[in-house]
């Protein structure tokens, strides 16, 4: 398990980053909860306001061009498309099989540049509404994924190199893969709330817990969890939400805390997979 002395800051202040993600150009953008767009600069170790879309900024990904595609919670929820060149904002998706989206939590591209991203419903242990959608190349209405079982709250999700997505649910912690329409368990994640997740080099995963405060790793394989980093306290990574690797191999990891006004970075001894940048219209 790392030690939280070897965390360090990436970049302050932000405004509760909850998403944070690697665009091809090797950057890092991350999101607040007034709307703000964030490209972080590591070298000054600051964050550069560079859009603002007016909601809460959740998480986000990228296409060749850097595009950014953010879920965005306000009256309208949808994914929103921003020029990180000159801050222009447009819709690319606000509703699936006709009808509002609720929850949009995040986006993550198919190698075939369709969009998946979670919509997770209401906060409730009782209700189990969340939904998976896919929106196809070009954006517009979404395709609700038809599932052998109910999502409880999806909320991180990933896609891999086979254009498979996983998702966590955060309400009945676990991470599962979605194959053929069957909710294929990786493993269950008792006694926390999984918010965050990203793949790795190895096939595992990294996930982010929002409670209690930690990272966990699951192998390739599911069945187990391992605590790679723990903040019993909560001071060092407070409600960290999502976690992208960048740098060069990926082998360095960044960390959102919605509890928090900063980006952190860790060496884990990971490397992360690589994303999908796929060209858009």
């Amino acid at each position: 398990m790392a030690s939280l002395s070897d965390l360090y800051v990436i970049a302050a202040p932000l405004d509760h980053p909850e998403g944070i993600a690697t665009g091809p150009d090797g950057e890092l953008y991350a999101g607040g909860e007034a709307g703000q767009v964030y490209r972080i600069d590591r070298e000054a170790g600051t964050a550069v306001e560079i859009a603002n879309t007016g909601g809460f900024v959740l998480g986000l990904c990228h296409d060749a061009a850097g595009m950014i595609y953010l879920c965005n919670l306000d009256s309208t929820p949808a994914i929103l498309r921003v020029d990180p060149a000159t801050g222009a904002i447009d819709t690319w998706c606000d509703s699936a099989a006709g009808g509002p989206l609720e929850t949009p939590n995040w986006p993550a591209f198919a190698p075939d540049g369709s969009l998946y991203f979670t919509d997770s419903g209401t906060e409730d242990m009782n209700v189990m509404n969340g939904r998976l959608i896919r929106v196809p190349p070009g954006g517009g209405d979404g395709d609700v994924l038809e599932l052998d079982k109910d999502l409880h709250f999806p909320n991180g999700m990933c896609v891999d190199a086979d254009g498979t997505p996983s998702v966590l649910e955060t309400l009945t912690p676990r991470l599962s893969r979605i194959v053929d329409g069957r909710v294929e368990l990786i493993a269950d994640l008792p006694g926390t709330s999984p918010d965050g997740v990203t793949l790795c080099a190895d096939g595992g995963f990294l996930v982010a817990c929002y409670y209690p405060f930690r990272l966990l790793y699951l192998p390739p394989e599911g069945g187990r969890m391992d605590v790679v980093l723990d903040d019993p306290i909560g001071i060092y990574i407070p409600m960290p939400t999502n976690v992208a690797f960048y740098g060069e191999g990926l082998t360095k990891l960044a960390i959102g805390s919605l509890g928090g006004m900063v980006i952190k970075g860790i060496d884990l001894g990971l490397a992360g997979a690589p994303l999908h940048y796929p060209a858009q219209p």
